[in-house]
């Protein structure tokens, strides 16, 4: 089932974030639909550096490629403003389908852009975001790659022109409208019922502005898509910051080993078995 058809069927779709190639292989191992590639988890954990739109298209067309190689389940890919005006957005479709993404998501923030969940963004005017939009939608090569458009409009002019400005996506023809920081389930519930004619999302960040109500929750407001972005990545790095304070401390990683991974269980994960089989096979070994 293609991404698109999935978001259709009226059950709500969990993508949590990877921020790599190995953890998009564990989120698919552990039988989720979808993997959410967003700008914060992979500046982070690629580049060490913060969502303040430093990135490039290049690097997150490098980032995303890894990711897509390793996993069969679809990417939805952050593609922060489109990296520019419109040829910019057109490229941006371009190199990221041909990436293998499954949906690409725009914001309705100045370029460069912040992590929707800090202070101190800045948003275009809608008009100017529904042409980009456009662009989008006129640049897909492959017509089942969801275009997901996001507002942040919440926190700098306020929800009810989120919403105004979504409705105004979603008629320009984005797939999934993403408004991004509401505070409540109120503010969530106002959004399902704003008129908008497309698929909600919605974004859990554990430290960041939006209720976790969970997905069955989600669903009965009337949203289709949740995604949990850098919960892999903050778990991540808390257990890496955890296992260096006992190296440092003991002079050995005896003590952090029950909570380390298996050897061998990595390299399951990792299809080690079915290297050797077709390096065997080719030899004539087995």
């Amino acid at each position: 089932m293609s991404l698109r058809a999935r978001l259709q069927s009226g059950e709500i779709l969990v993508a949590p974030g990877a921020y790599d190639a190995l953890t998009a292989r564990l989120l698919e191992q552990a039988g989720f639909e979808a993997v959410y590639r967003g700008g914060y988890a992979a500046s982070a954990a690629a580049f060490a550096l913060p969502d303040l739109g430093i990135t490039t298209l290049t690097d997150m067309v490098d980032h995303l490629r890894r990711m897509t190689n390793a996993i069969d389940v679809p990417v939805i890919a952050d593609a922060d403003t489109g990296y520019g005006e419109v040829p910019q957005v057109v490229h941006t479709v371009h190199e990221l389908e041909a990436a293998g993404a499954a949906a690409i998501q725009f914001e309705d923030q100045v370029f460069p852009k912040r992590c929707g969940h800090m202070e101190g963004k800045k948003v275009i005017p809608a008009e100017e975001m529904v042409i980009k939009l456009r662009a989008a939608l006129d640049a897909r090569r492959n017509p089942e790659t969801v275009i997901i458009a996001r507002s942040d409009a919440t926190a700098v002019t306020g929800l009810d022109d989120a919403i105004a400005r979504s409705r105004m996506y979603a008629d320009a023809g984005a797939d999934v409208i993403f408004i991004d920081a509401p505070t409540s389930e109120d503010d969530l519930r106002k959004i399902a019922g704003g008129g908008i004619n497309a698929v909600l999302m919605v974004n859990v960040s554990e430290y960041g502005k939006t209720p976790d109500l969970g997905a069955q929750r989600f669903q009965e407001l009337g949203f289709g898509l949740v995604i949990y972005p850098s919960s892999t990545l903050f778990a991540a790095a808390q257990s890496t910051k955890e296992l260096a304070a006992q190296l440092k401390a003991d002079g050995s990683t005896v003590a952090s080993v029950p909570r380390m991974m298996p050897f061998d269980e990595i390299n399951d994960i990792l299809g080690k078995d079915q290297w050797d089989s077709l390096e065997d096979n080719l030899r004539g070994t087995t």
